[in-house]
């Protein structure tokens, strides 16, 4: 089956393209992307036959694509949308392997005969070469991202059975005795290399592997991935059937961490932190490693040099960040909408984090759980969700890159008071809202006592016939009904959650007689307090 990708950033362009009849071109399935990022992550998941996609795109432009597709997929065919202005730019961009171009407006009908001849051309050469070629080459080119993906899986506690291991093993060309010594190295990049944009940090990563690979491979096999974390995993095992002991292998892994801190600098300019574990069974003890690696790498800072960290030796332990939990909170402030003291509030947490150095991973996520904790409190109290509220979403905290960075943190936190504010800006204008929300606090915070029209017009400061009137007309219905509903669906609660007292319940919900609330209770559920309960048991 020969697959598709189109790639445009112009929604209507895209979906007019999709809409093509791929399956007389002899396509057997479509992708879609709407810039050249994405199309990447479809090309990591998807064996693409074809690309095709525009030139002008945010981010990874289509020139930019096709050179990355015929680095990392050769196979793949690529086909250019170019406008007028951008004709000659495109015709000399096929010298360098892009399979053909098209000039915009371009019409259905030259379309698909053109990736109707490609796919021609790839069906022929599937004949020439044939399967058991392309099945070959398929692994060779993801060999090494089948050989990361395993390692990321067995470093998250995954359990495979010794022979099934062994067979993968055999299968992605990993030479490693099992239950045989090896050791483990995580790296984590520092200093400089803390400064560069995300695509600049994956350059330096890979040029980090790099480095490691030479200084091991010589006398070492060696098994290595990028974590979900962002470490550099490095699993390391002696060649050969001459294995050493685990203590020794512990000495040369110190070795080669001091090594790797050493030339990192020479080449790239920038620090590397490194921790060394002790030697350890494949794959039986390498998940424990591998947490125990992260738990000593959580309690240094960032805001150092590289430092190297030895598996057992004793660290201090965090300290908390005092400007965060001392009073008032972020959640106080954001109740009150005091937004400026808020953001005055994490200047000083900043502050504190760098005077401090406690820049860890471990306080960047004190810092964000306890804002998103008050952002979701704002959030709730209101009567929203978060993404009412501000348009961020709580999965962003989810995300392990959040964490990298104290500058990251900050931005985060400031868009999300920023998105915050203008929504409440927005909600203080809408006055009756404001108003019924007023008005149910008050009842919700009274129900024991006096919830009276009156008491509840002098609480918000309106004459009680006035008030009554805008309450009707904003909420359909009298205030008198909305108190005894609340109570009734406070008291269904409470008898389905306590084994309190009925009397007692009366009591707490602001009735002086057992018999009128029982009689109020069986008008709106049907049955008294005593059989409900009995219904719906504790």
């Amino acid at each position: 089956m020969i697959q598709l990708l189109l790639v445009d950033d112009e929604p209507v362009i895209l979906k007019s393209l999709v809409h093509n009849d791929w399956a007389g071109a002899g396509i057997g399935a479509v992708h879609q992307a709407d810039n050249g990022l994405a199309a990447v992550e479809v090309l990591k998941r998807t064996e693409v036959d074809i690309v095709v996609t525009d030139i002008r795109m945010p981010g990874m432009d289509g020139l930019e694509l096709c050179r990355y597709i015929r680095e990392h997929y050769p196979r793949t065919r690529c086909v250019l949308l170019t406008g007028y202005g951008e004709f000659e730019y495109a015709r000399q961009a096929i010298q360098t392997g892009i399979s053909s171009y098209l000039l915009k407006p371009v019409r259905d009908e030259e379309l698909l005969a053109q990736v109707g001849e490609l796919v021609e051309t790839i069906r022929w050469e599937a004949v020439e070469k044939g399967s058991m070629e392309k099945t070959k080459r398929t692994l060779d080119i993801h060999l090494p991202m089948l050989r990361s993906s395993l390692l990321k899986d067995l470093l998250s506690g995954m359990v495979l059975p010794a022979p099934e291991l062994k067979s993968r093993m055999e299968e992605y060309s990993l030479p490693f005795q099992l239950s045989a010594p090896c050791f483990m190295v995580l790296v984590r990049l520092e200093g400089l290399f803390r400064q560069s944009g995300d695509r600049d940090l994956d350059l330096y990563e890979y040029a980090v592997q790099n480095i490691a690979l030479e200084l091991l491979e010589a006398d070492y096999d060696v098994w290595s991935c990028k974590d979900t974390h962002d470490y550099l995993v490095f699993v390391v095992q002696a060649k050969g059937m001459e294995a050493p002991s685990s203590g020794a292998e512990a000495a040369v892994a110190e070795t080669a961490a001091r090594e790797l801190q050493a030339k990192v600098p020479d080449f790239l300019k920038g620090q590397v932190s490194v921790w060394a574990s002790r030697g350890f069974r494949l794959p039986e003890e390498l998940a424990d490693q591998y947490r125990a690696g992260l738990n000593e790498f959580r309690k240094v800072p960032r805001s150092g040099e590289g430092h190297l960290l030895r598996a057992g030796e004793l660290r201090s332990q965090s300290k908390s960040l005092n400007a965060l939990h001392s009073p008032p909170g972020f959640q106080q402030l954001l109740e009150a909408g005091r937004y400026d003291d808020a953001r005055q509030k994490l200047d000083r947490v900043f502050g504190e984090l760098d005077d401090r150095m406690l820049d860890s991973e471990e306080h960047l996520m004190e810092i964000v759980y306890t804002l998103a904790n008050a952002f979701l409190y704002l959030a709730h109290l209101q009567g929203k969700t978060l993404l009412e509220l501000s348009g961020w979403e709580a999965g962003l905290t989810a995300d392990p890159r959040l964490f990298r960075r104290p500058e990251r943190v900050r931005r985060w936190a400031l868009d999300a008071l920023a998105n915050m504010e203008a929504s409440s800006l927005r909600d203080f204008k809408d006055s009756k809202g404001q108003l019924i929300a007023k008005i149910h606090r008050f009842i919700e915070a009274k129900l024991a006592g006096d919830v009276s029209l009156q008491t509840i017009a002098d609480h918000v400061g309106l004459h009680p016939v006035y008030l009554s009137t805008v309450y009707k007309q904003e909420m359909k219905e009298n205030i008198s009904d909305f108190i005894i509903r609340y109570r009734m669906e406070k008291a269904g609660m409470l008898l389905h959650t306590t084994d309190i007292k009925i009397y007692e319940l009366a009591s707490r919900l602001g009735f002086q007689n057992p018999p009128y609330f029982s009689k109020l209770f069986k008008q709106h559920y049907g049955v008294t307090p005593q059989e409900y309960r009995d219904r719906v048991g504790l």
